[in-house]
């Protein structure tokens, strides 16, 4: 094919403006596959953090009631309901903890270790002690470690824990870092130990649930709020604000990348038209020799097309530096409540895969109307420019 010949010719011919259409297109790419990484990153983030580190659904006690009485039935059924990995029945309140002349607001979790640590993971939390050890040890705390280190209690310490007029004493068995604000307030103790304190007997104020696929939680909350007459609700309904993100996300990232596309598309096909003024000359000699309109359409598209993949790589290897550089850099939240964070990439072998399209849509698009600008000269005219 004579095209592609001449395709290649041009290319290097113009060293200066391939390089630049090339430059331009890797930018874009580049952009793209830091924003992907960015942004899978941190929906990654705000997933574990916010949706994984929490129960899927809450079910809470009926309408005029305070606490739930036959949470042992309930928990059986809930634990055997399709799509449920794992349930926990638990006395949820807020208290004060003091140790010697430090008190700090808290919010106290009594619950069975064994069946918590199904719903939270809280093993894969613990940085000091063992946290079955509360199954054995009913006089035992688990503090999260920023509560911890407000206090200025470790491991071995006893603390007080009240609510109300009561008062427990109990021995700080290890620490728990969960990466989220809990760590501030979090005290995890057993399930006796909790209805002691609230005063309340053989009761609990919630149900955790954990899901096998956490998409599912506001329709496996519909189901179970109807069959059982009780409160409930999905992640979704107490992370208003985090489960629009999620849902708005996508749509705001279509919206960037499609703006992207218009900026770079411009820049490409400014380039190549101002290629086909400077070859309007050679446009007309070829078609003199007997190239048809389809042919110089073809030239051109296969100039860009030729282009695609070194702009791809070279866009993708841009995007994976900056993106590497920004996640080292650290970042200080300024809200004393995470400290210093970094910004996590998710670099997915899809993402190379939809960089090397972009450049390729990219390209033959922006190619396609100084082609059929190219193709539309009139030979004549054209071989008598200057």
């Amino acid at each position: 094919m004579f095209e592609v010949d001449i395709a290649k010719r041009h290319i290097a011919s113009n060293k200066k403006g391939t390089a630049f259409t090339v430059l331009t297109v890797a930018i874009a790419v580049g952009v793209i596959i830091m924003s992907l990484s960015i942004s899978s990153g941190s929906l990654r983030q705000i997933v574990q953090n916010t949706v994984e580190k929490n129960p899927h659904i809450l079910v809470m006690p009926k309408e005029g009631e305070d606490y739930i009485y036959l949470y042992r039935n309930l928990n059986q059924s809930l634990s055997q309901y399709p799509g449920v990995m794992a349930s926990s029945p638990r006395m949820v309140g807020q208290g004060a903890a003091r140790y010697r002349d430090q008190v700090e607001g808290i919010e106290f979790i009594g619950a069975d270790p064994v069946s918590e640590d199904r719903l939270m993971q809280i093993s894969e939390s613990v940085v000091a002690g063992d946290f079955s050890e509360l199954k054995f040890k009913r006089k035992a705390a688990f503090l999260g470690v920023t509560l911890a280190e407000n206090l200025g209690v470790r491991p071995g310490n006893d603390i007080y824990l009240s609510l109300r007029n009561k008062t427990v004493k109990l021995k700080v068995a290890g620490l728990i870092e969960k990466g989220t604000v809990k760590d501030r307030t979090l005290v995890y103790i057993t399930l006796d130990v909790a209805q002691d304190l609230a005063g309340q007997g053989d009761v609990v104020s919630e149900v955790g649930v954990k899901l096998k696929d956490y998409r599912d939680a506001p329709d496996m909350a519909e189901e179970i709020r109807a069959l059982t007459a009780y409160r409930v609700e999905s992640w979704q309904d107490f992370n208003r604000e985090i489960a629009r993100f999620l849902g708005t996300q996508s749509r705001i990232n279509i919206l960037f990348y499609g703006l992207i596309f218009l900026v770079s598309g411009f820049v490409v096909a400014n380039t190549t038209i101002m290629i086909v003024r400077r070859r309007t000359k050679e446009i007309g000699m070829l078609m003199a020799m007997g190239a048809t309109r389809y042919s110089i359409l073809k030239i051109f598209l296969l100039e860009n097309l030729m282009l695609s993949p070194a702009a791809g790589l070279l866009g993708i290897a841009v995007g994976v530096a900056f993106g590497k550089a920004i996640e080292s850099y650290p970042l200080d939240m300024g809200s004393g409540e995470m400290g210093i964070t970094r910004i996590v990439l998710d670099l997915r072998p899809e993402f190379a895969i939809y960089a090397l399209f972009f450049a390729l849509l990219l390209n033959i698009l922006a190619g396609i109307y100084p082609a059929y600008l190219a193709s539309g000269l009139d030979p004549v005219e054209a071989i008598g420019s200057e």
